[in-house]
């Protein structure tokens, strides 16, 4: 008689009393759609701030940066405890796949392959633009992101105006492996690219024998200072916002286009 009550009473209390499952199945379907959520849509958490900014380009509100900006190269940033706890706690997490801390935070946080998202980093106008829709798709802010690219094409057309009428198209260049994609698309003769690895001798030498009219370096890691010399253009590209007063993606963009002498 005695287990037939427990057993009655067991019957009766609501279900909602006891742990659900959690396994990555049913948290998938928390998480496939972002919209609505909340006012300010899913927490973010980003691993720095060129991942982020795509994030806040593609209409994202509630984004946190873990690497700070004062880093002259943010993927070099190796997380704190505190990381860990943002990171557990966010509905996303973002990263550009080459930073080693992001590895490390994974499985120090335990986060499920759902939350974490890979975003393409290229700083090219069209690439750029991609990685911002591709994002936008993802949280349901389509109408923020059309309107965030009116911009970016307004931005794209000065810069390919100044471009044009620099005549990028005749201009000889070595860029840094981390700034060849944008190079490449303002039209540059892309006459060497050197890094991400170490300069050889060799490579010295090689560029050299091309006699590059413009070497375009990396400012997050510079490269390019044995090509300067007086007679031959040498400008720094960043592509991270944070240096120089730059915070979004179009403020790197036309940072870089000053820098070019191609907008002012």
């Amino acid at each position: 008689m005695r287990t037939k009550i427990v057993l009655l009473i067991l019957l009766l209390i609501p279900s909602t009393l006891f742990p659900q499952g959690t396994d990555e199945t049913s948290g998938a379907s928390r998480y496939d759609s972002y919209a609505g959520k909340t006012s300010m849509g899913p927490s973010i958490v980003a691993s720095t701030s060129w991942v982020g900014a795509i994030a806040e380009a593609a209409g994202a509100e509630d984004v946190l940066v873990l690497a700070p900006i004062e880093l002259r190269h943010p993927p070099e940033y190796d997380f704190s405890p505190q990381d860990i706890i943002k990171a557990s706690q966010a509905d996303l997490l973002l990263w550009a796949g080459y930073e080693g801390f992001m590895k490390k935070l994974r499985q120090a946080a335990e986060i499920s392959e759902h939350k974490l998202i890979q975003v393409q980093t290229n700083n090219a106008p069209d690439k750029l633009s991609e990685s911002v829709k591709a994002m936008a798709e993802l949280l349901g802010t389509q109408t923020r992101f059309a309107l965030w690219n009116e911009r970016l094409e307004k931005l794209a057309s000065s810069l390919q105006e100044g471009a044009s009428f620099k005549k990028a198209g005749a201009t000889t260049v070595a860029v840094q492996f981390h700034q060849q994609a944008i190079a490449r698309y303002l039209g540059y003769d892309v006459v060497a690219v050197f890094g991400p690895q170490e300069l050889t001798m060799n490579d010295i030498t090689h560029i050299e024998s091309l006699d590059p009219e413009l070497i375009i370096d990396n400012w997050h890691s510079p490269q390019g200072l044995p090509f300067e010399k007086e007679g031959r253009g040498y400008v720094q590209l960043i592509n991270f916002p944070g240096p120089f007063a730059t915070s979004t993606l179009l403020e790197v963009l036309a940072y870089n286009g000053k820098v070019l002498g191609l907008i002012d």
